[in-house]
């Protein structure tokens, strides 16, 4: 999530702010990951927590925007701490995994209730995870055997409308796919929100005037 009180414009061209993101199972580092001290690398490993902290610096137009991003843990165990973390956000990521159906599920009957339940109002991206896994005759001959089959891009797009995000975005970190595409339009959101936010503040202190 992008955080209100650390999202401010902080010079000339320059803008940073504070992302959440969420899945099941804590499987979003391996999207944000790359990304961890601004390096290109990919950790498959990580510890469980409540939530764990990245920055990434994106361009955007002119601008230089930083984005601090709180990685939640997502597994039942941290469903009363989680909420605790979520103050002060400008943008939620959801993500899900294309090849765990579970975690698509989870978007609607899971993710979607609890931001809108803590974050009314925040603007989301839906994220595609791990697309690079569509193409993987191993990883397809378990989910079949399990009469499953990959979510797709258009399933996908459904869930986007069903919970209203802002966008749709697939990526995959193994092989770097997408990845600065997704922070990049993520931070264009994000940005466009706060702009919108100021326009009413301003306007609000208008009329009090």
């Amino acid at each position: 999530m992008l955080g209100r009180d650390r999202c401010g414009l902080q010079g000339e061209g320059h803008a940073s702010g504070r992302a959440r993101a969420g899945l099941g199972g804590g499987l979003t580092r391996l999207c944000l990951r790359p990304f961890r001290h601004l390096q290109w690398e990919l950790s498959v490993h990580y510890a469980p927590s409540v939530f764990e902290k990245y920055s990434a610096s994106v361009t955007v137009g002119s601008k230089e925007v930083t984005l601090n991003l709180y990685d939640t843990a997502g597994q039942e165990d941290y469903d009363r701490l989680r909420p605790l973390s979520y103050q002060n956000t400008h943008l939620v990521l959801i993500c899900y995994d294309v090849m765990n159906p579970i975690s698509y599920e989870n978007v609607l009957i899971k993710w979607f209730p609890e931001v809108t339940h803590f974050c009314r109002g925040t603007p989301m991206v839906l994220i595609g995870c791990k697309t690079d896994l569509r193409k993987d005759k191993e990883q397809l001959r378990k989910l079949r055997a399990a009469q499953l089959e990959p979510i797709t891009y258009n399933q996908g797009l459904s869930a986007c409308q069903q919970i209203r995000a802002a966008l749709y975005l697939e990526c995959s970190a193994k092989f770097r796919e997408n990845v600065e595409d997704v922070f990049r339009e993520a931070a264009k959101v994000a940005l466009s929100a706060l702009k919108k936010a100021q326009r009413q503040k301003h306007r609000r202190l208008c009329v009090l005037l």
